[in-house]
């Protein structure tokens, strides 16, 4: 039996239709905006870094029998000093890259947790395998049932309010496999392109309107695909995407990813139910030229965070947690080229108001006896551990088997703070009757 949630089967049942939205317009709109006085939800932000982030060169050793391994037997051209790597409170093992100077103050504000050496349960150095696994949120592909993690998250959410204008986004040319199957999270490049509006401002109405009514049966999937899209594009409009004013006088970089968090700031901070943001980033496939480039990288990922942790935490602090991860990283030595090829273990951040700050999890050692495979840092650390603590401690989701179906062993890291919950392990255990709806 195909599983959907509450809200999918109202819809599907017609008790509730989007019909006569289509034709919105953007004054009413925006008395839809703020309705409930702020968000409801806490907000889930992954920000994931395409093309393998290398984790030695982000998060470098600084002393001990690592540092050593890492320097003179790994790194010896690529390594960064230990005399230029940026400093953590407590911690004298690990600093962080040097172009990473807003992601250390976060670190020494108590503001970021890092994980040490995530990964897939298996190893795969393969750039789309390990995105895909990832995004499906299981190696096990025949257990998905065609659909994405966050697909899987929402459909067993019990607390997503039923009128949640926009759920979920990704910022970016494209949408993620990670809501393939879910027909209503939006993708969203530039928002003030999301319009209807392509024609003489005089035919907008009967425009929409005759849209709207070419998807007149209320119960077809074509039918809320379309009116969502064209209440959307409504709801987008109404938003004044030109005059933002972050908060904190926080200053977003002028890069593709200073833009991504900046949408997605603007989107929680208007009340339009947002409670999930995918961010792709890409650009971190250094086989070559790594320290020129990995430097760039370093500079725009960190200034972003930075300002879209001030700019969310100056009106909602404590609401938002985010994740930055990669598919997986890079081999411990250096290749001739004096950069890195595509490794296994990799760490993993974690930022916002209610994370427990510092190292989590066990970095597994550079000898040559403590490298996966010879030359990989190993994972020692499931990343759907860190994922799922959040997903229940932070979003109030415990059915772990259902949204990651080949996972039964849930190993909390303490990252975040929160009550925990029981996880349901279940993958055929069906949401839709979990609070008692029948």
């Amino acid at each position: 039996m195909k599983k959907i949630n509450r809200r999918q089967f109202i819809q599907g049942t017609g008790l509730i239709t989007l019909s006569g939205l289509g034709g919105l317009q953007v004054g009413m709109a925006r008395k839809f905006l703020g309705a409930n006085n702020g968000p409801t939800r806490d907000l889930l932000v992954y920000v994931f870094l395409n093309g393998a982030m290398d984790g030695l060169h982000m998060v470098p050793p600084r002393s001990g029998s690592d540092y050593n391994y890492y320097r003179n037997d790994l790194r010896p051209n690529l390594h960064i000093p230990n005399t230029e790597s940026l400093a953590l409170n407590g911690q004298n093992a690990f600093g962080l890259h040097p172009a990473a100077v807003e992601m250390a103050a976060l670190f020494n504000q108590n503001k970021m947790a890092i994980v040490h050496a995530t990964g897939l349960s298996q190893s795969n150095r393969s750039h789309f395998e390990a995105t895909k696994y990832m995004e499906l949120g299981a190696q096990d592909l025949g257990a998905t049932a065609g659909t994405g993690w966050l697909t899987r998250y929402f459909q067993s959410s019990l607390h997503t309010p039923e009128n949640a204008l926009i759920p979920s986004v990704v910022p970016g040319d494209a949408n993620s496999a990670a809501f393939l199957g879910d027909p209503t999270a939006l993708a969203l490049n530039d928002p003030e392109d999301f319009t209807m509006a392509n024609g003489h401002w005089a035919w907008g109405d009967t425009q929409a309107e005759t849209l709207n009514r070419l998807y007149e049966n209320p119960n077809s999937p074509e039918a809320t695909v379309g009116h969502q899209a064209l209440y959307t594009s409504q709801v987008i409009q109404s938003i004044d995407w030109a005059n933002y004013q972050p908060g904190n006088n926080a200053i977003y970089p002028d890069s593709q990813l200073g833009d991504q968090l900046k949408t997605v700031a603007q989107l929680y901070r208007s009340d339009v139910g947002l409670e999930v943001a995918y961010v792709p980033t890409g650009g971190w496939d250094t086989h070559d030229g790594q320290s020129y480039r990995f430097n760039n990288l370093a500079t725009e990922l960190s200034a972003a965070l930075a300002a879209f942790y001030k700019d969310l935490h100056a009106h909602h602090p404590g609401r938002f947690t985010v994740v930055v991860q990669s598919e997986f990283g890079r081999r411990a030595y250096q290749n001739s080229a004096n950069s890195t090829d595509h490794g296994y273990g990799n760490p993993m951040f974690v930022i916002g108001d209610t994370i427990n700050p510092g190292f989590h999890g066990q970095f597994p050692g550079l000898g040559p006896n403590e490298l996966f495979e010879g030359g990989d840092v190993n994972v020692t650390t499931d990343y759907r551990d860190v994922v799922s603590e959040i997903l229940m401690k932070r979003m109030r989701n415990r059915f772990l088997g259902y949204i990651f179906p080949d996972y039964n062993n849930y190993n909390p890291l303490n990252v975040v703070q929160g009550d925990d919950m029981t996880p349901i392990f279940d993958a055929d255990y069906d949401p839709i009757f979990a609070s008692g709806f029948d």
